[in-house]
């Protein structure tokens, strides 16, 4: 699938971690900070907080719904003060990027889950945090930690994209159509593009959307004619949707694993456009798609 889907990839989207961005000489720093945040959750839901309160410098920062505390002190009786409030409240993270400004220092980036109790009906809520971590001693502690509750993924944030739609590649000539129907009561977001290539054989694509509002996220399957599929998350930042999906790649490709990152921006209420990046395939990377430029039709 030559062209505008560019061998049926064009819909496999998937970040590639965090990792996997990190160079060899900052892997082994990223690795210790890893392992560290995942003491600080095991910690937190032990409620083990003289463990906790290692975990920060003795005047370390905690910036949280507007109000800063001072001091590894106030930080480890807030997080009590929470526990005491909420006994059966459990904490996740997820560590998105780790970014060493030095040997002992590093900005970590991530996103942290919190909920009541471990119940299936109970309560949640999830927040991003940016933390400033140093090395004392041997041990990677944090220094400074903004954390911000946002908002639980939705599918009313698509909802601008439902409707049909065509794309047209200038270079190829490839026309695209696309729908975008919400299924089941609105818990669905299901989207169906279709082209036709040089070949004259038509190539489909299927993509299911669903907001998991335990995990506070957006899942995205992908299923396309030519024998390709991927799953995986879909996150946005205010400006884009960036599907994050690993997969398999086409029947017509040799490999095991596709990876890239799908990107989304509307362009108002009739266009978006649809950015396939970071394309890898077993590992070694393949070029970037085109972006195509969406507009809506039919009236919808």
């Amino acid at each position: 699938m030559a062209g505008a889907f560019g061998a049926g990839l064009v819909l496999l989207g998937c970040l590639v971690s965090g990792q996997a961005k990190e160079g060899a000489k900052d892997s082994a720093i990223a690795l210790e900070i890893r392992q560290a945040d995942e003491a600080y959750v095991k910690a937190r839901n032990a409620r083990d907080f003289k463990t906790l309160g290692e975990q920060w410098t003795l005047r370390g920062e905690l910036e949280e719904d507007g109000k800063t505390i001072r001091g590894r002190e106030g930080i480890v009786a807030s997080i009590k003060e929470f526990a005491r409030v909420h006994p059966t409240s459990r904490m996740s993270l997820v560590v998105e990027e780790v970014k060493p400004l030095g040997d002992a220092l590093a900005q970590v980036t991530g996103k942290i889950r919190m909920t009541e109790s471990e119940l299936d009906r109970a309560r949640w809520y999830t927040c991003r945090f940016e933390s400033l971590r140093v090395k004392e001693e041997g041990v990677w502690r944090i220094a400074k930690s903004r954390v911000e509750q946002v908002p639980d993924a939705s599918l009313t944030d698509l909802a601008w994209l439902e409707g049909n739609w065509k794309a047209a590649d200038k270079a190829t000539g490839q026309e695209i159509r696309a729908t975008f129907e919400k299924a089941h009561g609105g818990k669905l977001m299901v989207g169906r593009m279709e082209t036709t290539g040089k070949d004259g054989k038509k190539v489909e694509v299927l993509q299911v959307l669903q907001a998991d509002p335990r995990e506070g996220v957006i899942r995205c399957w992908l299923f396309e004619s030519t024998g390709g599929r991927a799953e995986g998350i879909m996150e946005h930042d205010g400006a884009t949707f960036n599907t994050n999906l690993e997969g398999v790649p086409p029947a017509a490709l040799l490999g095991d694993r596709a990876q890239s990152v799908q990107v989304l921006t509307p362009t108002g209420a009739e266009g978006f456009t649809w950015h396939v990046i970071e394309r890898v395939i077993d590992g070694a990377r393949v070029p970037d798609q085109k972006p195509l430029l969406f507009k809506k039709v039919g009236g919808r």
